[in-house]
């Protein structure tokens, strides 16, 4: 697909085409297109209905690490909406455009210290998809923070209606020290309240295994 066939996705009447056109982007890494994007974004975000392509379109921002949005994306994570597919998407790149590199997990150890469900779960997970590599020190305060999220107080009584936010975390693992992470994974066994992908994800990390992610 040309370049200009996904700008014209871009600038399309139908939400749809739009957000195809995002996840093409995403796909395939057109750094090129990346004002196309953001400028695509800044209108689509007027309409509230949209949210869905709002969403691929914030994800793509970050996969080709557009840095002229993070401005934009930080007024989504500082909003910390808690059950928002947007603040989700958002944190996301929020993580990928502030990070220095995949070593750097700062950004992600700010989010989980004062996160809404939406904001931790989305900070995790770059964790997991870009096999994140912090420190060893960065590593335990990750799992000091995340070890009881499985409890966070927006997912009380809604177990069953969201996933668990320690999805991103557990998948990293499995490149991380057993040592470090031993301890973790088990607990997210224990604790997985029947969360399936959380089990397969902690189960292959036990063995050092990376997994297709969902």
């Amino acid at each position: 697909m040309t370049l200009d066939i996904i700008k014209t996705f871009l600038t399309s009447n139908k939400s749809s085409e739009r957000r195809k056109g995002a996840k093409e982007i995403a796909k395939y890494n057109v750094v090129e297109l990346g004002e196309s994007l953001f400028n695509a974004y800044l209108k689509e975000s007027q309409n509230t209905k949209t949210w869905e392509t709002q969403v691929e379109m914030i994800l793509a921002l970050g996969l080709i690490n557009y840095k002229k949005a993070l401005i934009i994306i930080s007024k989504i994570v500082l909003l910390n909406t808690p059950h928002s597919m947007v603040s989700y998407a958002g944190a996301q790149t929020y993580i990928r455009l502030k990070r220095r590199s995949l070593k750097d997990a700062k950004p992600i150890i700010e989010l989980l210290k004062t996160g809404s469900l939406s904001i931790v779960d989305g900070a995790l997970n770059p964790l997991g998809y870009d096999k994140m590599m912090p420190s060893a020190e960065e590593i335990k305060t990750l799992i000091k923070l995340s070890w009881d999220l499985h409890k966070h107080k927006d997912r009380i009584g809604k177990e069953l209606a969201y996933c668990d936010p320690r999805y991103g975390l557990a998948a990293a693992c499995a490149g991380w020290n057993k040592q470090l992470t031993f301890d973790f994974l088990n607990h997210c066994l224990e604790t997985s309240n029947g969360d399936t992908a959380l089990l397969n994800v902690a189960k292959n990390s036990l063995k050092q295994k990376y997994i297709k992610l969902r």
